[in-house]
């Protein structure tokens, strides 16, 4: 995974009436925190953010590069969180989770199911049960996504995750869940006319009979 750097300066001002002014002046509020890692309070431009969201989106890993009338030096971190306004939906404040090079870390990485499961062909139906695993790995390894290939799936086939096999990847799963699996369709339901107009002429054998 490519890692992208963001312009970020520390903090010394919190509660609601500083982080109410920062906002006012274009900033939003945010907060390194992690193991082995002092929690620091930070601030980053809006609109520097909004374009690396735009660009990186959630899912990458960050090199917060601090001002240089700050300290001078960067931090390796993931973006664990981003909350925002429920109105406006600015973005109104960040978690960057601090990780070390060679330590690896737990993150969620989303699925990319490749290939035409041969059981289409017979009539099933394709079902994605998950849309993203979460893994452990080193942080200069994680993938940009996880790529599943389907083509060998038949009808009531499925695949689960201890079924996964990547090269410095573990799976972290307390259970071997599902993640694609391909469904027989429902039957369609049989014509009836037939046999109610069969019932019918019964019906009416007896009723004669019966006169």
């Amino acid at each position: 995974m490519a890692i992208a750097e963001l312009n970020v300066r520390s903090r010394t001002a919190v509660g609601k009436s500083a982080v109410k002014k920062m906002r006012a002046d274009g900033l939003v509020p945010a907060v390194l925190y992690g193991k082995e890692v002092e929690s620091t309070p930070l601030a980053v431009d809006e609109h520097v953010l909004s374009r690396f969201l735009y660009k990186y989106g959630q899912s990458t890993l960050v090199s917060l590069v601090f001002d240089s009338d700050d300290q001078g030096d960067e931090r390796l971190a993931i973006i664990k969180d981003v909350q925002y306004h429920p109105v406006t939906g600015r973005a109104a404040h960040l978690d960057f989770y601090g990780i070390q090079i060679g330590v690896p870390i737990e993150v969620e990485v989303p699925l990319n199911f490749v290939g035409k499961a041969v059981g289409i062909a017979k009539g099933g139906l394709l079902q994605l049960v998950r849309r993203s695993l979460e893994i452990r790995c080193l942080p200069r390894e994680i993938p940009e996504e996880l790529t599943i290939d389907v083509s060998a799936l038949d009808i009531g086939d499925a695949i689960h995750v201890n079924d996964l096999e990547m090269e410095g990847i573990e799976f972290v799963s307390p259970v071997n869940f599902t993640i694609v699996t391909v469904q027989a369709a429902k039957a369609e339901a049989e014509p009836v006319g037939e046999e109610v107009e069969e019932e019918l002429e019964v019906a009416e054998a007896v009723a004669e009979t019966e006169e």
